[in-house]
């Protein structure tokens, strides 16, 4: 895993291209010049704005003049930065990730330092350790020299730290500086440019940077396909619930659970509880159902309730740790649920955390945890209920609870309409 990640800005993080065209294009306005389209405008930034302005004026331009179009620009731009810039769709999730993951982030832009950091700490607030921009007295990237400067600041050592921009002028700068580099191609210059530069890597979306830095693909929750198919081949997916993150293997291959085991490092002798879409799947891994079991189901789930009652032997014997009972449970969220349904098979589902360690309320808690561990992470945002199901065995007379957590015991009694014990 790399401990420190350093981004460009510009069309790394932020998509600021149209501010920068309308500023340039006003100037060009202005003074009768001919003005651009976007898409040279992706091409004429990178090298800092007066070089910008040098680009959009025309061929020749004297000196005075370039001056006085940086001084309008600026002016300009600084009125009206914000009217179209944002982060790139994906971008501030990736960055909590990595946070959580235990990832020092940093930034490193030509655009002026005094720009930089509020810029950066406006669209994205609390998630970089250091933004370093353009300094007078200082050469532009991609010369190194504020590279190793903030490098040495932070501790940062090249061999574990990644460089990550959308540009040659960003693969040079991390090549100049004796660092593995990621190339973007969400920002503004295509594969070919950044592969001609000498990238180590290119990824398409921010969510495959998560790979890159901790060795665990991050997905979006649009992508419960992919995380279905994952498990289908035997890999392991964390996965969001309204509880906390679960640590899903398909419940039906049994070395994919003894790697769930053995990621966490949990004691083989604790049975597995999986997670259902509903009664019709608990009734292919459960024999002897109760009636209880239909009235709480239909009262709670989805929902942070998980029951514990006689398994039929449909799933490997290290799913309960050898024993006779099984517990099951509906997940409340929309991600988990697609999951569960796209694999068509229960998930084998303890909590996305080391054993011992407090259980994961985001993505980035999980990373923190498993990182190169597990396979995928499905980013569902924060979990809403943020402690564990209450766990309810309908095998014992009376049943009682084992467990108590999001939902409570008087809730449980008012369906039963008895008293249980806890």
């Amino acid at each position: 895993m790399y401990t420190h990640v350093i981004f460009d800005l510009d069309g790394t993080l932020l998509n600021t291209i149209d501010d920068l065209a309308d500023a340039g294009n006003q100037v060009c306005a202005a003074h009768g010049w001919s003005v651009h389209t976007i898409n040279e405008y992706k091409h004429m930034v990178g090298n800092g704005i007066p070089k910008l302005v040098e680009r959009f004026a025309p061929s020749g331009t004297d000196r005075d003049t370039l001056n006085q179009a940086l001084a309008e620009f600026s002016a300009y731009y600084d009125e009206h930065k914000e009217d179209k810039t944002a982060p790139y769709p994906g971008v501030a999730g990736l960055l909590a990730a990595l946070k959580g993951a235990g990832a020092c982030l940093a930034v490193l832009s030509n655009k002026a330092h005094n720009l930089a950091g509020p810029v950066v700490e406006h669209y994205l607030p609390g998630l970089f350790e250091y933004v370093q921009g353009a300094l007078p007295d200082a050469p532009l990237k991609p010369d190194p020299t504020l590279l190793h400067a903030m490098m040495e600041k932070l501790g940062a050592k090249p061999e574990t730290t990644l460089f990550v921009g959308d540009s040659d002028v960003d693969v040079l700068t991390g090549k100049n500086g004796g660092l593995t580099v990621c190339g973007v191609l969400w920002g503004f210059r295509e594969r070919e440019e950044l592969k001609d530069a000498g990238a180590d890597w290119i990824i398409d979306s921010p969510e495959q940077l998560a790979a890159v830095v901790t060795g665990t693909a991050l997905l979006t929750t649009g992508q419960a396909v992919v995380a279905a198919e994952l498990l289908r081949v035997g890999r392991l997916v964390a996965v969001p619930t309204e509880t906390v993150y679960g640590l899903a293997a398909d419940a039906t291959q049994e070395t994919a659970v003894q790697a769930n085991y053995d990621a966490k490092g949990r004691p083989d002798a604790k049975p597995l509880s999986v997670l259902v879409d509903g009664m019709a799947m608990v009734e292919t891994v459960c024999r002897d159902i109760p009636e209880d079991a239909y009235k709480l189901a239909d009262a709670f789930w989805p929902g942070p309730l998980t029951l514990i009652l006689w398994g039929n032997g449909a799933l490997p014997s290290i799913v309960p740790a050898g024993g006779a009972t099984q517990g099951v449970r509906c997940p409340d969220h929309p991600a988990a649920l697609a999951v569960i349904r796209a694999l068509g098979h229960p998930l084998a589902c303890p909590s996305a955390n080391l054993s011992g360690r407090a259980s994961p309320k985001s993505a980035g808690d999980v990373l923190g945890q498993l990182a190169g561990r597990i396979d995928a992470v499905l980013d569902g945002g924060p979990c809403t209920l943020g402690v564990e199901s209450t766990i309810l065995d309908l095998t014992a007379s009376p049943c009682r609870i084992l467990r108590q957590g999001g939902l409570s015991q008087e809730k449980i009694e008012e369906i039963l309409g008895r008293e249980v014990e806890a």
